[in-house]
């Protein structure tokens, strides 16, 4: 489909949670053109706390985690959350109309199918975190604990020196708080770059986390927002998506 100049862009944005993301999307859109429209949809729209449960992760098994509506968090299972992702990102193409679907969430969407752009984070941040790592000790602040050991050894697979801890960004004000103390020990680890994994993470976070380790911070929404710009001015020169 191509793009006129004059025509506004519209893109969707899914979540593994509920829709609208009020704590990410106006912050992504600081950096995205003033003139696109975004469409929101979450995999758990509609659905009350209790009605999630079917798509948690086992006790003790890594899931990702995301935010409701009402400001709770859950632990999601993969498996179990991406039919869901599926029917999520098939409305925004064929009910919303989207030219392409941003998913809001840092694990791996490849098996999510469209015949249209889908941009996964999941594959994007480890192809340019680990770029910019390379020869250095790099940091990494998960928003989970039981999501340490994955991540470390999947960056340790790529060659990376990587140390790896977790701070929530779902628990209110204390997210601060966690973030200094994850901070604090990335410092002690001497790490030269630290990336903060999670779209949820906001800015407050990440100047803390910069100004307790005094190395280079890079923010998941900000990065994935500065990609989707790039995509968005190819489009609207006439490229197409």
């Amino acid at each position: 489909m191509s793009i006129e100049a004059e025509a506004r862009f519209r893109i969707g944005m899914a979540t593994i949670g509920q829709a609208p993301r009020d704590d990410v999307v106006p912050a992504m859109r600081a950096f995205l053109p003033p003139d696109i429209e975004i469409i929101e949809r979450g995999a758990l729209d509609g659905l009350t706390y209790d009605a999630t449960r079917p798509y948690w992760a086992e006790p003790g098994q890594p899931g990702i985690i995301t935010r409701l509506r009402d400001d709770a968090s859950v632990l999601l299972s993969h498996a179990r959350i991406l039919p869901a992702m599926q029917s999520t990102v098939d409305r925004l193409f064929h009910d919303d109309g989207v030219q392409l679907v941003v998913v809001l969430c840092g694990a791996d969407w490849s098996a999510l199918r469209s015949e249209r752009l889908i941009v996964n984070p999941g594959t994007l941040f480890p192809a340019i975190i680990a770029s910019l790592a390379a020869g250095r000790r790099l940091g990494i602040i998960k928003p989970d604990a039981g999501q340490v050991e994955k991540e470390q050894a999947r960056y340790a697979a790529l060659g990376i020196d990587v140390v790896v801890t977790a701070a929530s960004p779902y628990a209110g004000p204390a997210r601060l708080d966690l973030a200094h103390t994850a901070a604090e020990q990335l410092r002690n680890s001497n790490c030269d770059l630290v990336w903060m994994t999670c779209i949820g993470m906001d800015r407050g976070m990440r100047d803390l986390v910069a100004d307790v380790t005094g190395v280079p911070v890079v923010l998941a929404h900000a990065l994935l927002a500065r990609v989707v710009t790039e995509l968005l001015d190819g489009a609207r020169a006439g490229v197409y998506v």
